[in-house]
């Protein structure tokens, strides 16, 4: 009778196990489970990655496409730089130095031939015109620098005051031609920009020296503007360098261009512009099923084939993975609709195929659990259940 009794217990707990196994546990009473959805559950194309994927692939391949206006040789012929507020211009007529030199602002001119070091009397300094020390050459020609004032102007002497605001240098030195043409007898200049003040860039990120990038009358790139910055910090995703212009973010892949010399890649910059070097946080690829080390990897410059993130986590699990079944799920950041990726590791060619395809950004690659494996996990779970109803049998005879 006592035995009888003992077993009754045993098997009454055995019943009632779920509310007495120590562990995490969450009580479900209070939860509203949603309801069961209508539609059936949508099925995903798969793709298979074998010889015929790849040759498909190549045949769809096209031309990478330049975001924004690039560096090109037909792009840096018709380069020009417009002046704008703050920009400092230096001007110089030549054989006429009382317009440049330095009697503008009392810096006496050459002596004349004769000897004589009596100084001509000179113009007074003329607004928005800074003087600077002659600069000698040819016969004494000196430079004048002016600034462009805030309403986009300049003064010259006898010229006057006139409009510069978007005007390329070249332009400045017609306008100035034709006004002191008025009084002098065919007047040569030379007009060059000496102070980029007016256009910029923001460049931030992970660079060793983020920092703001002027402009100038050379074309200024997007690699450009990171070497300036001092180069990317290692852990930089320099396939994914984003140009913001006018509140929009173009994603720039600067890895190419230096690993292939992608000229599409090179984008051409403007005023305004901020380019953003973001770390390699967003750039990796996930791990999971039947591997001996589940992870996420992170991607090498933008890089990183399905064979690397293979062996990264430790290759398959020989006990229970199935190397017929491994998936790459694609599209996580785009759409809803995921892209499925399978390749065969049985079959002879899937071994090089696997180190020809390039996983992107947030890809997930999964092995598959083998039938067998799951028949034996199956088998642990009621194991213990087996046990305890057989022992509970014996004890009740």
């Amino acid at each position: 009778m006592t035995i009888k009794t003992i077993a009754a217990g045993l098997a009454a707990t055995t019943l009632c196990a779920c509310s007495l196994a120590p562990g995490p546990y969450l009580d479900t009473k209070r939860l509203e489970q949603p309801a069961p959805p209508e539609q059936t559950a949508e099925k995903f194309p798969v793709h298979t990655i074998d010889v015929g994927y790849f040759r498909q692939q190549r045949a769809a391949a096209v031309p990478a496409a330049c975001p924004l206006s690039c560096l090109t040789p037909q792009t840096r012929g018709a380069y020009d730089y417009r002046l704008g507020i703050g920009d400092q211009l230096n001007i110089i007529v030549w054989d006429h130095p009382e317009l440049t030199g330095g009697t503008l602002g009392g810096v006496p001119p050459l002596p004349s031939v004769s000897g004589s070091a009596t100084p001509s009397p000179g113009p007074t300094q003329t607004q928005g015109a800074t003087p600077v020390s002659p600069t000698l050459s040819g016969g004494g020609e000196g430079g004048l620098t002016v600034r462009v004032a805030n309403n986009g102007t300049i003064f010259f002497p006898r010229v006057g005051r006139i409009k510069v605001l978007g005007m390329t240098a070249q332009q400045v030195q017609d306008s100035l031609t034709r006004g002191l043409a008025r009084t002098i007898r065919n007047p040569q200049l030379d007009v060059r920009v000496s102070g980029f003040n007016s256009q910029s860039v923001q460049v931030t990120g992970n660079l060793r020296t983020p920092s703001s990038e002027a402009i100038t009358d050379a074309p200024l790139t997007v690699l450009d503007a990171i070497n300036r910055a001092g180069g990317a910090l290692p852990d930089a995703d320099l396939q994914n360098v984003g140009v913001t212009r006018n509140g929009k973010r173009y994603t720039v892949d600067v890895a190419a261009l230096l690993e292939t010399g992608d000229p599409q890649q090179n984008v051409l910059l403007k005023d305004g512009d901020i380019i953003d070097v973001p770390d390699r946080s967003n750039s990796r690829v996930f791990v999971l099923g039947e591997v001996n080390k589940p992870t996420s990897l992170p991607m090498n410059r933008g890089r990183l084939t399905l064979a690397d993130a293979l062996t990264g986590a430790g290759s398959l699990d020989v006990k229970t993975g199935d190397p017929r079944f491994v998936y790459v799920v694609r599209g996580a950041d785009k759409t809803l609709t995921p892209d499925v990726y399978q390749l065969d590791m049985t079959q002879v060619d899937a071994l090089m195929l696997m180190t020809k395809f390039e996983l992107q950004p947030k890809d997930v690659v999964y092995v598959q659990v083998s039938n067998a494996a799951r028949f034996n996990r199956a088998l642990e779970q009621i194991t213990p259940t087996l046990q305890t109803l057989f022992y509970t049998v014996q004890l009740s005879r």
